[in-house]
C-alpha cells in the first residue's frame, strides 16, 4: 500500500503522490503548477486552444513518471511496475465500477424517497390547489366544470395539473352539478384501490 497510494492519488492530485514519499520540494512543485497553468488556461481564455484537461494530464503524466523512479530506486523495477500496474487497474476499472454502482444506489435511494414520501406530499397540496379552483369556478357559475382538460387549460401555469407527481393523469369524475370527485392514482398508477388520493367538494 505504501508503493501503491502514491500512484493512485496521482492521477486525481498531481503532486500528492510526491508528499507521500517525502518529496515535498518537488511535489509542491508540480501541484502549484498543475492548479497555476488550469486556472490560467480557464481564466485568461484559453479554452479555446487548451482543453481543461490538458494541465491535468500533463503534470499527471509527469507525477507518475516521477513516483514510478522513487519507488524503482526504493523497492526495485518489479515492484514499480506491479505497484503501477495495480493502481492503473484501480482507477480504470474498479473506481469507476465502485462510481457508478454508488451513484445508482444513490438514484435509486432518492427515487424511493420521491415515490414513498416526496411525491405524496406534493399531489395532494397540488390537489388542494386545483380543489380550491373549483370552488372558486363553481362561485363564478354556479356549478363545477364539466371538462377538467377545458378546466386547466384557461391559464398556461396550471398546464402541471394534467399529471400528478407520479406522473399520471389526474380522473375528475362529474356526479352532478355540484359534486365531483379529483383522483390520484398514487405510487403504484393503479385508480381505484386503497392508496388513491381523493379530492371532493
Amino acid at each position: 500500500m505504501n508503493s501503491l497510494l502514491p500512484f493512485i492519488i496521482s492521477f486525481f492530485l498531481p503532486g500528492v503522490g510526491q508528499f507521500l514519499l517525502k518529496d515535498f520540494k518537488k511535489g509542491g512543485v508540480i501541484f502549484l503548477s498543475n492548479s497555476v497553468l488550469t486556472y490560467l488556461v480557464i481564466k485568461v481564455g484559453f479554452l479555446d486552444l487548451v482543453p481543461i484537461w490538458a494541465p491535468h494530464i500533463i503534470f499527471m503524466i509527469w507525477a507518475i513518471f516521477d513516483i514510478y523512479d522513487k519507488i524503482e530506486n526504493r523497492d526495485g523495477k518489479k515492484s514499480a511496475t506491479r505497484s503501477l500496474a495495480f493502481s492503473l487497474l484501480i482507477v480504470v476499472v474498479l473506481f469507476p465500477l465502485t462510481l457508478t454502482l454508488f451513484t445508482t444506489g444513490l438514484f435509486k435511494g432518492a427515487e424511493f424517497i420521491s415515490n414513498e414520501y416526496i411525491n405524496e406530499d406534493r399531489t395532494k397540496a397540488e390537489m388542494n390547489e386545483i380543489s380550491t379552483e373549483l370552488e372558486l369556478y363553481k362561485s363564478n357559475y354556479e356549478v363545477y366544470p364539466k371538462n377538467f382538460e377545458s378546466f386547466i387549460g384557461q391559464k398556461p401555469i396550471w398546464g402541471s395539473w394534467k399529471a400528478d407527481s407520479w406522473k399520471n393523469p389526474y380522473k375528475y369524475e362529474l356526479m352532478d352539478s355540484l359534486n365531483y370527485k379529483l383522483i390520484s392514482a398514487g405510487k403504484d398508477g393503479i385508480y381505484f384501490n386503497e392508496d388513491d388520493i381523493i379530492r371532493s367538494n
